[in-house]
């Protein structure tokens, strides 16, 4: 069984989707904190709708009209 880790953003001036195969657990749970962190950086969570689950983490600014996400689905 293997992992994939999916990460979308939108912000007004860039947008980036991906997904990311991973052979463990592990490593995709490296991943995803990776690209969580990215995410945080590439959109302010201070001013959005935030979801902190263990395999997902989202957020959505609807006043900007910027949304993000990264999960870890497995195969």
């Amino acid at each position: 069984m293997g992992y994939r880790v999916v990460f979308e953003y939108e912000t007004e001036s860039s947008a980036m989707s991906d997904v990311y195969n991973c052979a463990d657990e592990q490593a995709a749970m490296q991943m995803f904190k990776e690209l969580r962190e990215q995410l945080i950086m590439a959109i302010d969570p201070t001013r959005c709708e935030v979801v902190d689950e263990p395999d997902l983490y989202g957020m959505t600014d609807r006043e900007q009209g910027c949304y993000g996400f990264v999960r870890i689905d497995k195969d």
